[in-house]
């Protein structure tokens, strides 16, 4: 480590009391991710520092050194979009998203490996190295973000951000034992950041702790107005009846005790529908934004899995989808977020799978099982709403088992707040990440 603390706010507390200078925090920073990237082949590019603007700094995020996903445009940088590596490109501007972190003070270290033009919720990615889940070699990392859950699980940066159209920061977090944050649809500016399916599509973080998450988050949102979070939450759980592995069943029971939660439903009636037409808006959309490499047949597998479709969709299909999207995210939020601040559900429904049950073509490929990764995910793209992954218990394995806190618009701070005073009831100051890299070895 490096004599570096193991959270974001840990070190700040050492920066604001002189421990540690800005431009020594820099330094330490880009050397433990020199030093870590062996392991963990995670970074397409590593990104020029210069010291003397690290330690200048005077924002809250200032000595803080950070790695985002290969999505981004950076100044005189077109990004590599999990095709290649990049490449430099006069006028580029930095992404708006970026730039907020940046005039907060912080760093950007390096950009991250992903699956291909964000197609791929298992985070393969044939064309790079295969980035391996730091908490189990068996283990997959999830996609599309990957490479930001593996920099930050693996301890390489403090935090990362990644994109969400279908749960490609939530399934990663969970995979990797993190905070993943998909915010309200348009909170953050999707302005220099390459689309898949515009009208899903939305910046979130990955984070090792909830208070690392409102830091940054607090920075993205700098100057716009945020709601203060709700002391006592009122909570709602969906366990899927019949749909969950027992590990998983077992530990959300025992969160949902643990969370006096006030109302409990076995269904959701709306899910299998709006799933459907979260799909709808994906594979069209994401038929418009490839439909030059489709009719050339020059994508890849992965990218024509998502995209092929969407050019048999019927168009009445997907203008529907869209013309009912306000009214059927009024009335989601009318049957379970009236009289419920928070609606807790399952991240994944079983335990996380090792590679081959999620790889097409390979022996023991379970569509299943792949399916399921995004399977509780998509449908609140669809309707626009925050959701916050988090682990909460281990598996048998050792491996982390999340929950995924879903709440109004506009409700990022009530569930990061709840996540806070969770992870301390769960975890002390041990924090999800020490205590799942324990299966490390």
């Amino acid at each position: 480590m490096s004599g570096l603390p193991a959270t974001l706010t840990g070190l700040q507390r050492l920066l604001a009391a002189g421990a540690l200078s800005k431009r020594e925090a820099i330094a330490a920073q880009r050397e433990r991710l020199d030093r870590l990237v062996g392991s963990w082949p995670c970074v397409v590019q590593a990104l020029s520092t210069a010291s003397e603007a690290a330690a200048s700094g005077t924002g809250p995020l200032a000595g803080i050194g950070l790695a985002h996903k290969d999505i981004f445009d950076i100044e005189g940088r077109r990004p590599g979009l999990g095709h290649d590596r990049g490449r430099p490109e006069v006028g580029v501007a930095t992404a708006a998203a970026i730039d907020r972190l940046a005039v907060a003070g912080a760093t950007q270290l390096a950009a991250l490996t992903m699956a291909e033009f964000a197609c791929g919720a298992t985070g393969h990615n044939p064309r790079f190295a295969p980035v391996n889940n730091p908490l189990h070699p068996d283990a997959i990392v999830g996609g599309s973000s990957s490479g930001s859950a593996v920099a930050v699980a693996s301890e390489m940066v403090y935090g990362s951000l990644g994109t969400d159209t279908a749960g490609s920061v939530r399934i990663p977090a969970a995979t990797c034992g993190l905070f993943g944050l998909k915010t309200t649809s348009g909170l953050i500016s999707v302005q220099g950041v390459f689309p898949l399916a515009p009208s899903l599509d939305g910046v979130g973080l990955l984070a090792r702790s909830a208070a690392d998450a409102g830091q940054l988050l607090a920075a993205l949102v700098s100057g716009a107005p945020r709601r203060a979070p709700l002391a006592q939450p009122k909570i709602k759980a969906w366990l899927p009846e019949g749909a969950l592995h027992p590990q998983v069943e077992s530990a959300l029971d025992a969160f949902a005790a643990d969370c006096a939660v006030q109302d409990r439903c076995a269904s959701l009636p709306e899910h299998r529908l709006l799933t459907a037409l979260s799909e709808i808006v994906l594979y069209r959309e994401a038929a418009t934004t490839h439909r030059d490499g489709l009719l050339s047949c020059t994508l890849s597998d992965s990218v024509q899995a998502v995209a092929l479709p969407g050019l048999v969709l019927e168009p009445d299909w997907y203008h529907a989808a869209l013309r009912d999207r306000p009214a059927r995210a009024r009335a989601f939020c009318e049957a379970h977020l009236r009289s419920h601040d928070i609606l807790m559900m399952p991240a994944l429904p079983q335990p996380i799978p090792d590679w081959p049950t999620v790889t097409a073509g390979g022996p023991g490929f379970d569509l299943r099982q792949l399916l399921a990764l995004h399977g509780l995910m998509g449908f609140v793209n669809y309707l626009g709403f925050p959701s916050l992954v988090m682990p909460i218990a281990k598996d048998a394995r050792g491996l982390p088992i999340s929950v995924q806190l879903m709440g109004r618009p506009g409700a990022e701070e009530t569930l990061l707040a709840f996540a806070a005073r969770a992870e301390l009831c769960r975890f002390g100051g041990e924090g999800p990440t020490r205590y799942f890299s324990q299966t490390q070895g």
